[in-house]
């Protein structure tokens, strides 16, 4: 995948805060990612994943989120609760990179992380990179 083809990239971003959703969407709009579905939590995104009629190549999601975490969250992509998604790349958004996320990124299969807030050159390469696994 070349950066010229994010325009064909679809994304769905887990953010239970507004202004970062809306920042992140920015972000991407920037990067040329214009196909980008969201939801405010683990939950809504599961549901809409259940709902969807659409294709998703990545999910960006939050860690820390009321009524599911995007760690549970993705442990429930991962067990197949929508299984057409279930080996969908995930990045995970976090305040900071610690051991116990490395841990929970080899159980629940993530590929990668974006520091908050994510810049361009993170969110292009993060993009990328998770694509090309």
């Amino acid at each position: 995948m070349s950066e010229e083809n994010l325009g064909s990239v679809h994304i769905l971003v887990v953010e239970d805060e507004a202004f970062s959703l809306e920042a992140i969407r920015k972000v991407l709009n920037n990067i040329g990612a214009t196909s980008v579905a969201t939801a405010s939590n683990g939950a809504d995104a599961l549901k809409l994943l259940e709902d969807a009629d659409c294709n998703l190549d990545l999910i960006i999601c939050d860690i820390e989120m009321p009524e599911m975490s995007g760690y549970e969250f993705v442990r429930m992509l991962r067990y197949g609760t929508v299984p057409r998604f279930k080996d969908l790349p995930v990045l995970m958004l976090t305040g900071h990179d610690t051991p116990k996320n490395l841990r929970h990124a080899r159980t629940h299969k993530i590929d990668g992380f974006l520091v908050k807030p994510p810049t361009a050159e993170s969110l292009r390469r993060g993009i990328l990179d998770a694509l090309k696994a």
